[in-house]
Formats: structure tokens, sequence, C-alpha cells
């Protein structure tokens, strides 16, 4: 049987890894068992080079985003068990009678209650605004200015702004309505500027 040859494009690696065998000052293959331990090294150095270009190169990982998580509305529900709370009657409706400050509050963010009050749709939209609990002046108010507001206006945002029992104001040539109510069952004085911030001070 005829012994395979090697081509051209096997001899090249072979060819080649021969002098990367050798020592540095080389040597002359004198002996049989020499010349075989060459041939062995330099025919198994292409196979370990195709092993090499085929074992394929690790797969990438990736890491998936978390899907996101909507948002519950927690402060709806906190709203509708404040309705529920100030809903004494339990007629569906938030009368000014039940809680003067969160009718007002809410006239003042621009939703007008009907003749009965607040329903409970509406309440729970009005309570969930940003502004529902904000009762913090302005630094340096209470402002000078051209004031729009009527006296009820007025009136209505110091409600709003948690006094009660305000009484009437009068509007002072700085453009500020002033009058007095009662914060936490302690009397003050009640300032209202032309921006709408409701001031409030101890009463002397």
């Amino acid at each position: 049987m005829a012994r395979p040859r090697f081509g051209q494009t096997e001899a090249r690696p072979l060819m080649a890894a021969i002098p990367s065998l050798l020592p540095a000052g080389g040597f002359a293959l004198r002996t049989a068992p020499g010349l075989a331990l060459v041939l062995w090294a330099a025919l198994a150095a292409p196979s370990v080079v195709h092993a090499q270009e085929a074992t394929p190169a690790p797969a990438e990982t990736t890491t998936e985003p978390a899907p996101a998580v909507a948002n519950t509305p927690t402060e709806n529900l906190d709203c509708e068990a404040e309705f529920t709370r100030l809903d004494t009657d339990g007629n569906g409706f938030v009368s000014a009678t039940e809680a003067p400050r969160d009718l007002a509050r809410a006239a003042v963010d621009g939703t007008m209650p009907a003749a009965e009050g607040l329903s409970r749709a509406d309440f729970v939209n009005v309570c969930a605004s940003e502004t529902w609990a904000e009762m913090t002046p302005e630094e340096g108010a209470p402002f000078e200015g051209a004031n729009s507001f009527t006296e009820a206006q007025a009136q209505e945002r110091a409600t709003a702004w948690n006094v009660t029992g305000v009484s009437a104001l009068t509007l002072d040539d700085a453009g500020i309505w002033r009058g007095t109510g009662m914060v936490d069952g302690k009397p003050v004085s009640v300032a209202v500027d032309y921006k709408g911030n409701v001031v409030t001070a101890a009463a002397e």
C-alpha cells in the first residue's frame, strides 16, 4: 500500500516547526531516535494549532434589565381612607360642615364642589395632587403688590391653609389682606398676599 504524501500545505507548518524545536546553538540530527523525536513534535504542532483554532470563543453573556415595576398609587389608597373618615353621614359626599379645610383646598386647587360637597372621585383626585398639603409660605412673604383676590377668596385661601374661624379681612395699603383666625386652637394673625401666600403669626 502506498504511503500518504505530504503536500505543500502540510509541509509548511512542519518545516516551520522544526527550527523552533532546536536549541539556540543548533545541532546535527545524527541519531534516528533524535530525528524521530523532532519529527513527532513537528507533526503534533499543527494538530495543537488546529485544535486551538477550532475551540469556539466563549459566548458573550448579557444581563437582561429587570422589567419595570409600575408604581402603586398608595397616595390614592390613603385618600380613599381619608374620604371615608370625613364622610361622617355616609352620603358619599364630603360637605363644608364635615371638612371645611378640604373643600376650601379643593376650590383653591380649581375643583369646585357640588352643592352636596366633594364626591369621592373628586376628593381622591385633589387629595393626590402635589399642592394638597401645601401650607408653607414662600420665604419673605407676605409680599406687597396689587392683590386680585376678593375678601371671600382670601378667606377661603386661609381656610385651605388650615386656619379656622377666619375673621373679616381688611386690604391694607400694601395689597395684603389681614385678619385673624385660629391654628391648632391658638389665636393667630392672618395675612394673604397677592401671590396667595398665607402667613400666620401668634396673635399679640
